[in-house]
Parts: structure tokens; sequence; C-alpha cells
């Protein structure tokens, strides 16, 4: 494991092994000539997600986990009973989206570290509301306990694969600042900013929700990725990006001209999203259940 020189590392430090849990849904592969540039989305697809996506803890049951990354970090345990406060910090992000909700922000997101300033201040935690690097650590304590993450299987040998090829590579995902640690991992890299162009990635090519503060399926980073795309003379069509959702992967970047590879190789994180009208004729270009079958249809040997 690399040495992730950030406040970041617990959603590393705290993970184990998870496995995917196999769909019934039938791989679907065709030959893709023309595919000059391969965009990938993170969770569900390059790692396993154990809730399906950044910031969807289960809410089936209260937890405290809240209380477990406050004790981490070294501070006391808050006195809520134990689902309070997580029902509290879900409420905040909802009330924060929709403040923020209009035509030109279809789909908002949150800068996680403001929502704990939030909370924290909202129980009186004032004194660790304004200590940044605290409130960093604390958010990734708990992102690691309420979704824990894994390597996808055959995401590192996948990307090794493109990335020695002379197709460009990049990311278009939801995140928050403890994502790009994740990324940095998959690849055994110390800084990801450094890291991911030495790895193969184009920078130009790689947009996080946190950083415009607009997720998928607005169409904001798919925007900036067809700049970037037409700054190295890429057309959108000569693009294929994977993703494990219809309505945040697929649906969106077919609305940016994008092909699509379906990846539907783990329950937790597949959506199908068939009850929304967007997607109900909504077709990918390919289907796959393991990442090493896009080779295949990319002709990287």
């Amino acid at each position: 494991m690399p040495e992730v020189e950030n406040l970041s590392r617990a959603v590393l430090d705290n993970r184990h092994p998870l496995l995917p849990i196999a769909t019934e849904i039938e791989p679907r592969l065709t030959q893709l000539p023309g595919v000059r540039a391969v965009i990938f989305d993170v969770y569900g697809t390059l790692v396993v997600s154990g809730s399906g996506d950044v910031g969807s803890a289960d809410e089936s049951e209260p937890t405290d986990q809240i209380g477990d990354a406050m004790a981490a970090i070294g501070e006391p345990r808050p006195s809520a009973k134990a689902g309070v406060l997580e029902s509290k910090l879900r409420e905040i992000i909802k009330q924060t989206n929709q403040s923020r909700l209009n035509e030109q922000c279809p789909k908002p997101e949150v800068d996680i570290v403001a929502i704990w300033r939030v909370l924290l201040n909202e129980i009186g935690l004032t004194d660790l509301a304004n200590n940044t690097k605290k409130v960093v650590r604390l958010a990734a304590e708990f992102e690691s306990r309420a979704n824990p993450t894994w390597p996808m299987p055959f995401a590192i040998e996948l990307l090794e694969q493109i990335g020695r090829s002379d197709l460009a590579l990049g990311i278009v995902s939801n995140a928050q600042e403890f994502t790009l640690s994740l990324v940095a991992d998959l690849q055994d890299a110390t800084n990801v900013e450094k890291d991911l162009g030495r790895i193969g990635f184009d920078l130009n090519l790689c947009h996080f929700s946190n950083r415009y503060r607009q997720s998928k399926p607005g169409p904001r980073m798919f925007d900036a990725l067809s700049d970037g795309l037409k700054r190295l003379s890429i057309h959108p069509n000569e693009t294929i990006y994977v993703g494990n959702d219809m309505l945040n992967d697929i649906y969106a970047a077919t609305q940016a001209g994008l092909r699509t590879a379906w990846f539907v190789g783990d329950a937790r994180s597949c959506r199908p999203r068939s009850d929304d009208p967007r997607c109900q004729d909504l077709q990918a270009d390919i289907v796959t259940t393991d990442l090493m079958q896009l080779l295949s249809c990319l002709a990287i040997s």
C-alpha cells in the first residue's frame, strides 16, 4: 500500500477485502473500433463500494459510526443515541443540495468537509469544527465505515494495460476529497495529483464532482471532459465511458455524445434505473460483467 501523505488515508487504512456480488445480467460484447479515450467512473466500477456509491451509507438500522469516527481521531463520543447524528448528517446534505438546485445546477454536490463543519457547529463542537485537519480526518474515518471499499477485481491490471496502449485515460466520478486516495492506491501512487499523469491518466480528462459542486447525471463534468477531449483533438464518439449506473453514467455520458460500457459486475452498485424514463429505452454500447472484457472490445492485448 502506498504512503498516502494526506488526512484522508483512513479510507485505505480501515479497508478489508470485499468481493463483488454477481448479478444475473448477461454480458453483451462487441468490437469498439475507433476508440481513442477511455473514461472511468470510480465507485462501483474501479472500486467495490460497500454501500454502492460515495456518501450513500446504509440507513436500514441505526449505527454509531459517527461515534466510532470521533473516537478514531481522539475526540469524545457524542452523547446522542446511535443513528441520530447520522440522520442529521444526511438531512444537512439534503438541505444543502436543495438550496443550490437550479437550471444551471440540476444535480448539486456538497463539499463534505463543509457539511461536517455545519454538523459539528450545530451540536456545539465549535472548536473541532474550526480544526480543518481534524474535520477532514473525521470525514474520512466516517466514510471508511459507512462506505467501505476495495479495488474491483482486475481494475489494477486493466488500468495498467490501457496505460501501456496509445489510448487516453480519464476519470469522471461523483467524489469527495478521500476519493483521490482510492484512485492513487489503484496504481500504488503516493500523490494523486502528481501521479495520475505518471500512471497514464490525462489530467485534462479527470473530473471529480466535489471540485465542481455538481454531480452526475448533471452535465457539468461531462462538459469539462468534452473540453479536455477537444484539446486532444478527440471526438466524443471516439471516447468510451465505463460506469455501473444507467442514469448517472450511461445516460449522462450518452447525452455528452460518448460511447458507453455498462459495468454490471457487482450487485451492490449495479443500477439499472428501470423506473426512470430517461433509462427505459437506453442501451449501452456494451455490457460487461468483468472489467477485463473491455480489453477485447478495444482490441488491447
